[in-house]
This record gives C-alpha cells, structure tokens and sequence, in this order.
C-alpha cells in the first residue's frame, strides 16, 4: 500500500525530536523568577547568564554579548556608566556602556566577532577618576559573561563577577539610585 506524500511528510515530522535543547532549557530554569517589579528589559537580571535568553535560543532578542559590571569582588553592587571595549580576532571593535544596573549588551545583528575576543573595562570610579581593567585571557566561546564569570568572589569553578576595583574605595561605590534594576538601594 502506498503513503500518499503528504501524509508520509506528516508523518515523518511528527516522529523527529523537536528542535530542543535539555542543557539550554535547564540554564534558562536556572535563573529563577524574575525578580517582582522588574520588567523584562536592558535592566533585569543582572549579573546572571544574559545569553542563556539572548544567544539565539531563548524568548529574547539574540545578542553577541551581554554582562553585568560590578563595583567589587564581592559587593552587590552595579556599576553604571562603564565602558566596554571588545575587539575580535579580526580587528573589529565595538564599545558598549554599562547601565544602572550594571548590564551591557550587543546585538548579534550590529556585531558578529570572530573569537577569540579581547575585552577591556573603563571604570568610573567614585571619586570621578576612571581604572581600566584589561581581562587576562581571551573570551573563546560566547559572549556571555557569566557562563564564566559568576556573581560573586572567584571560587574554584568561577572567575566570580566582573569588577571595577579590588576593594571598596573612598568615597564608596553606591547602589544607583532609581535604577529600574539591580539591587534595591536599601542593601
């Protein structure tokens, strides 16, 4: 008996695994909830895996690069107003400047780079002088910061979150103010 061939086609497609992905589905599970009064935007979620959304399997727009910059190894603390420079193996270069919440983002539509990248960090530190911080390795994989760089100190498993300065300085580093995201300033 013969299968007319729409039917086979039907068939067929129903027998196919779905395009699915358990790790990056479990990497997505693993930031949680959003976090109540924050809004999906350029503002939420700092200092998680930006590219578990944003690397083109996720709901979110697809992104290059995505991170957070935080005053110190182990302050909770955002930056605003840094400046990331990330040149690529071509050549190319491309600055970002980080929010109140710390986050910065490229679109994967506005930069395709060729890895392996290098990343340098312009701090404004709060006595209005500027640190620049150069990563020590190059960026091999993907962009997204903390599929390496984990909130917090450096650990075993973790390069730990991405930082303007070693220590708190004088004056203090401050939660931004009115920031529609990151922590609340009361912290």
């Amino acid at each position: 008996m013969r299968l007319h061939s729409s039917f086979l086609a039907i068939l067929l497609a129903s027998a196919l695994p779905a395009c699915e992905s358990p790790v990056q589905d479990e990497a997505i599970d693993a930031l949680g909830d959003e976090v109540e009064g924050v809004e999906e935007s350029e503002f939420h979620r700092y200092g998680q895996d930006c590219l578990a959304c944003h690397g083109g399997y996720g709901d979110g727009p697809e992104w290059a690069f995505g991170g957070t910059i935080f005053a110190t190894p182990g302050d909770d603390i955002p930056v605003a107003g840094a400046i990331i420079t990330i040149v690529d193996a071509d050549g190319q270069s491309l600055t970002r400047t980080s929010n109140c919440a710390g986050n910065f983002y490229v679109d994967a539509e506005v930069f395709e780079p060729a890895f392996p990248v290098h990343v340098e960090i312009e701090c404004p530190l709060p006595d209005g002088s500027t640190r620049r911080n150069v990563m020590g390795t190059r960026v091999n994989r993907d962009g997204g910061c903390a599929s390496c760089h984990d909130r917090g100190e450096a650990t075993f498993e973790s390069a730990g979150q991405i930082y303007c300065s070693a220590t708190q300085t004088n004056p203090p580093f401050e939660v931004p103010p009115d920031c529609p995201g990151g922590p609340s300033p009361s912290l």
